[in-house]
């Protein structure tokens, strides 16, 4: 586990798992780069690229806000088919 903000280069076609220390009600998921579109969740499941139940971020750079919907450490897994960096922290 670690503290928020957590940064990652997705790496293609692999699901990359943040978890971090503390239960954050929010989280905001940044594309940093803008590299590569990606998907991410945050109740636990696992993300597919260009599939229904993953929230999706375009290959541009901007960020999202969005709602956890589970209790316990915060847990935000993404997927890409490309390269991007990322950036996602906790909002209290």
């Amino acid at each position: 586990m670690a503290a928020s903000p957590q940064h990652a280069t997705l790496v293609a076609n692999t699901v990359t798992t943040l978890t971090f220390d503390e239960d954050f009600p929010f989280v905001e998921v940044l594309a940093v780069d803008g590299a590569a579109a990606f998907y991410f969740t945050v109740d636990g499941s696992t993300p597919a690229v260009a599939t229904t139940g993953s929230i999706a971020m375009p290959a541009a750079m901007g960020s999202v806000e969005v709602k956890v919907k589970t209790a316990g450490v915060t847990v935000v897994k993404l997927k890409s088919a490309g390269t991007p960096k990322v950036s996602v922290r906790g909002i209290s």
